[in-house]
């Protein structure tokens, strides 16, 4: 199944400048790291920049780690970043009855419709879902939390014989292709792609 993109140059600035933050705070916590255990000599050892009376030993490996730690948090904020989707927008439908019209409706209000019929269903504790323009490709993207306890397949068969056969009636379209991410769990760790 195609994802589809959407342009969003706001992620990709966001994205870009991310990167860069992550990079730079990454090689600096690693000059900081080589330099304090004297693996780069850059600075020459009888000229001094600062006092060492002033500057505790450690204090070096201390702006290290720091500066490495918040880079790999950038940088894992950049991966999230890259798990984006496409934005939703309004889906129109003309008349089927004899009464001429056109139905316009927010992709945003039918994906929550769709929530809504979905976290009814008590194996279901949450969900979320994004519909994409009824282009030549829409898509539904849907993302589903069980309980440890409940039954994550009644949850899935929920979505598929209930719920979108209803969304493709409201829709007026023969097919919707679907990407479901289910969470299983409290914790949401243990997830699973199904498509």
């Amino acid at each position: 199944m195609a994802r589809g993109r959407a342009t969003n140059p706001p992620a990709r600035l966001n994205r870009s400048l991310l990167a860069v933050i992550g990079i730079v705070l990454i090689a600096a916590a690693l000059l900081a790291a080589g330099i304090s255990t004297g693996q780069l000599p850059l600075i020459a050892s009888n000229a001094a920049v600062v006092p060492s009376s002033s500057l505790p030993s450690w204090a070096a490996w201390v702006v290290a780690v720091v500066g490495i730690v918040v880079g790999l948090l950038a940088l894992r904020w950049l991966i999230a970043q890259a798990r984006r989707r496409p934005a939703g927008s309004p889906w129109s439908a003309e008349s089927a009855g004899p009464v001429e019209g056109r139905t316009t409706a927010s992709s945003s209000v039918i994906a929550d419709a769709l929530c809504d019929d979905l976290t009814a269903h008590p194996a279901i504790a949450d969900a979320t879902a994004r519909l994409t323009a009824p282009g030549p490709r829409p898509t539904l993207y849907v993302e589903l939390a069980v309980d440890a306890e409940a039954d994550a397949a009644a949850a899935r068969a929920h979505l598929e014989q209930h719920a979108l056969p209803r969304l493709r009636t409201a829709l007026g379209a023969d097919t919707l292709p679907t990407q479901l991410l289910l969470r299983t769990g409290r914790g949401g760790r243990d997830e699973r792609r199904v498509a």
